[in-house]
C-alpha cells in the first residue's frame, strides 16, 4: 500500500536516503514496507538473525556483523529493542547521520504534516489497560481515534489508512521513548511536533535493566514522553507516586495531576472528584482490583482533555472486561476462579493482582527466569497477605523466592515447588476450597519455560479448559 501522497516531501526531508533499518522484526518489516511504498530505493535491512526475510527491494546485511559499513550520510531507522548510542550507531550520527524511530517518524508526519493530535500512554505497570480503558472512553463519546504502539498495530501502517482520524492513542515503551526529541532544521515539520499532544504516566518504578544501565536511565527514558511538551500541550499523571510525577512534570506542559490534590483522586473504593463527588466506584467495574481505579482515572482525565463527557466514561470504565494474560478471568470450574495474570512479571503487579483478589483464599504460582529482582518487597507482601493460602513455585527463580519468602521465619501459607506450570496448577487446585482463587502471577519472566508471557498465559488456560 502505498504512502499518501501529501505526506512524500515531508518524509523524503526527515528521512533521507540511504536508510539502514536496523532490526528486522515486526516493526523492522513494517518500517519496510512504508518506505518502499513511498518510493525509497536505497534500503538495506539489518539484523543479527540471519534469518531474519527482507522485503524485495531492501538490501540485506545480518550475522555478526550486521552493522558494518555503516554509510556516512543517511538515515538509521531503529527499531525499539535497538540501543541508539550502540558504538556504530554514535559513529554514524557524530559524522552527520540521522538516527530515527517509528516514534519520530509517525509524529512528524501525523502531528506536523496532519496537524492531528496524538496521546502517548506509558508507565511500569497498567499502559495497555490504560490505553484501552481511554480507547473505550472515545468509543463511547464518539470520538473516532486509532490505537497503535505496543498495542493495535505498528504506528507506520496507520499512516496508510485512508480514513485515518485525528486522533490517536499510542502505548508506549522505554525503549521507544529513548531517544524522542525535536528533529531540527526541517522547513516542513515544526519541533514541537515530536512530543504527543497529551502525553499520560501510570506508575513507573523499575523494569528492563537488563536493556537499561540503572533506574535513572530508565526514568529518564519514560520523561522523553513529556519533556519537549510545550504549554499546549497536557500531562496526565499520579501524583501519589514519585515516577509518574517525574515523567509527568518533565516539560512545560499544562499539568492534570490524578491523585490526592488532583482533578481526580482514585482512592482504594472510588474515584472522586475534585468536589468530593463519587465518579466510580470499585464495586461497579467487572476488572478486579483497587489499581484498576487508578487505570480507569488516568484515561478518564485523558478522555476529558479530548472532549470525552464524564457519562460515557462512567459506562465505558464500568463495562470493561480487562485484557489478556493481565489479571484475566479464566472461568469458574468446581466453585474455584482461575485468573490469568501472565503479563505480571514484576513483584509490584503479583502484589496488585493478589491484593486485586482479597476476600476468599487465593493459591499462587509464582517463578520464572531469573533477572536478578530483588524479592524482598514481595516476600514482605505476600506474607501479609491475610487470603493467600498457599504458593506454588516454578521455574529458575523459586529457590530464590523461597529463601526470600522464608527469611522472616515460619510462613502463613504452605509453600512447593513443582517442575513447570501443569504440576504447579494441580497443586494450587488442590490447596483452594470452592469460593477461591487459583492465581497465575509470576512477577518473573517466562524464558526458560515459556517464548514468552503470551505462550505462558495461553499454557495456563489451556489447562483451566482441560477441567
Amino acid at each position: 500500500m502505498k504512502t499518501p501522497s501529501d505526506l512524500l516531501a515531508a518524509l523524503r526531508e526527515l528521512v533521507p536516503e540511504p536508510v539502514e533499518i536496523v532490526g528486522g522484526g515486526l516493526e523492522g518489516q513494517s518500517t519496510a514496507r512504508f518506505l518502499l511504498g513511498a518510493g525509497y530505493e536505497r534500503l538495506t535491512l539489518r539484523d543479527r538473525d540471519a534469518s531474519v526475510p527482507v522485503p524485495e527491494g531492501c538490501e540485506r546485511r545480518t550475522g555478526s556483523g550486521y552493522l558494518a559499513d555503516l554509510p556516512v550520510r543517511g538515515t538509521v531507522v531503529r527499531s525499539a529493542g535497538i540501543r541508539p548510542d550502540l558504538p556504530e550507531l554514535a559513529a554514524f550520527a557524530a559524522a552527520g547521520g540521522r538516527i530515527l524511530s517509528q516514534l519520530h517518524i509517525f509524529l512528524g508526519l501525523f502531528q506536523g504534516v496532519r496537524g492531528a493530535r496524538a496521546v502517548g500512554i506509558t508507565g511500569t505497570f497498567g499502559k495497555g489497560t490504560v490505553t484501552t480503558f481511554l480507547s473505550r472512553m472515545l468509543e463511547e463519546s464518539g470520538i473516532v481515534h486509532a490505537v497503535g504502539g505496543n498495542i493495535g498495530i505498528p504506528m507506520l501502517e496507520l499512516l496508510l489508512r485512508e480514513d485515518l482520524p485525528e486522533v490517536a492513542v499510542l502505548e508506549l515503551s522505554s525503549f521507544q521513548l529513548f531517544d524522542l526529541a525535536p528533529v531540527r532544521g526541517l522547513g516542513s515539520i515544526p519541533p514541537h511536533a515530536f512530543a504527543p499532544w497529551v502525553g499520560v504516566s501510570g506508575r513507573v518504578t523499575i523494569e528492563h535493566l537488563d536493556w537499561h544501565r540503572d533506574q535513572v536511565e530508565y526514568w529518564n527514558a519514560k520523561a522523553r514522553l513529556c519533556e519537549e511538551q510545550t504549554e499546549s500541550d497536557h500531562s496526565v499523571f499520579l501524583s501519589g507516586d514519585p515516577g509518574s510525577v517525574f515523567v509527568g512534570m518533565a516539560g512545560s506542559s499544562t499539568a492534570h495531576p490524578v491523585g490526592p490534590g488532583g482533578e481526580m483522586d482514585p482512592g482504594t473504593d472510588s474515584v472522586i472528584d475534585d468536589d468530593g463527588k463519587i465518579l466510580l466506584s470499585r464495586s461497579e467495574m467487572r476488572v478486579p482490583g483497587a489499581f484498576q481505579l487508578a487505570n480507569a482515572a488516568l484515561a478518564w482525565t485523558a478522555a476529558r482533555i479530548l472532549g470525552s463527557s464524564d457519562a460515557a466514561c462512567r459506562t465505558a470504565a464500568r463495562t470493561f472486561e480487562g485484557l489478556p494474560h493481565r489479571l484475566q478471568y479464566a472461568g469458574e470450574r468446581g466453585g474455584v476462579r482461575f485468573y490469568n495474570d501472565s503479563y505480571a512479571t514484576r513483584p509490584e503487579a503479583t502484589l496488585a493482582a493478589v491484593e486485586a483478589l482479597t476476600g476468599a483464599p487465593v493459591a499462587l504460582i509464582l517463578g520464572g527466569s531469573d533477572k536478578g529482582i530483588d524479592f524482598a518487597e514481595l516476600s514482605r507482601g505476600l506474607r501479609a497477605s491475610p487470603h493467600l493460602a498457599h504458593v506454588a513455585l516454578i521455574g529458575d527463580t523459586a529457590s530464590r523466592l523461597r529463601s526470600s519468602l522464608e527469611a522472616a521465619g515460619p510462613l502463613p501459607f504452605s509453600v512447593q515447588d513443582h517442575p513447570g506450570l501443569a504440576e504447579a496448577f494441580d497443586d494450587c487446585r488442590r490447596h483452594v476450597p470452592a469460593g477461591g482463587a487459583v492465581l497465575l502471577s509470576p512477577a518473573c519472566a517466562s524464558f526458560g519455560l515459556f517464548r514468552n508471557y503470551k505462550e505462558r498465559g495461553e499454557a495456563f488456560l489451556g489447562l483451566v479448559d482441560t477441567l
